[in-house]
């Protein structure tokens, strides 16, 4: 909760700033869900949200504050013997990745056209959790438990990219989709380590 007062407060501050000028917001969210196993048991879940503001200087140019959140779910149900008392009956792997990035947004073509790519190039703040819980049989007892390890977090200064096309709705609003990539600063062969599809809507003020 901490991080999106955060975001807020950014934006509250920049639509201030910006009240002459022309703003877009935008909002998206993505969802992928993926079985897998001999009998389709496990599961790879993965959801993204995320939201943007643009301050147009120009035209075609504006600056972007956005912030986005992605957290992706591992669970395996498959049985592996630790030794004659107990087995590993579950796993479920928890990976919570969101950043805050600030930089400029080039569209190609105006607020007026029926189709309207732009791009978006900056830096972010990028955090990472992970966490995964093991769930135990005691095949002596019957009982079952899990053990979970010590969160781990990472943070790290990063580049964002991202191409985006809007189709326009109405006057105001358009329907939205974008492919988004993070990297960490300077690693630029990772760019593709990390690509997001999301689809949502965007708003002129």
């Amino acid at each position: 909760m901490k991080r999106i007062k955060i975001f807020f407060t950014l934006l509250i501050l920049l639509l201030s700033n910006g009240a002459h000028a022309l703003i877009e917001l935008n909002g998206e969210y993505g969802l992928s869900t993926q079985k897998y196993g001999a009998d389709r048991s496990d599961e790879i879940k993965a959801t993204t949200f995320g939201g943007s503001i643009a301050l147009y200087l120009f035209n075609l140019t504006a600056i972007e504050l956005n912030y986005s959140q992605t957290e992706t779910i591992t669970s395996e149900s498959n049985t592996i013997a630790i030794d004659s008392t107990y087995d590993l009956i579950a796993q479920e792997n928890n990976v919570l990745v969101y950043s805050y990035g600030l930089g400029i947004r080039q569209a190609f073509a105006s607020r007026k056209a029926r189709f309207r790519p732009s791009i978006s190039l900056g830096y972010a703040r990028q955090f990472i959790k992970d966490s995964t819980t093991a769930t135990f049989r005691n095949n002596t007892t019957g009982n079952i438990f899990d053990v979970s390890d010590t969160p781990s977090k990472l943070r790290d200064d990063s580049v964002f990219g991202s191409f985006n096309l809007e189709l326009k709705l109405t006057r105001t609003i358009s329907l939205r989709g974008s492919v988004k990539t993070i990297f960490k600063a300077f690693e630029f062969d990772r760019a593709q380590d990390n690509v997001r599809y999301t689809i949502g809507f965007s708003w002129f003020l």
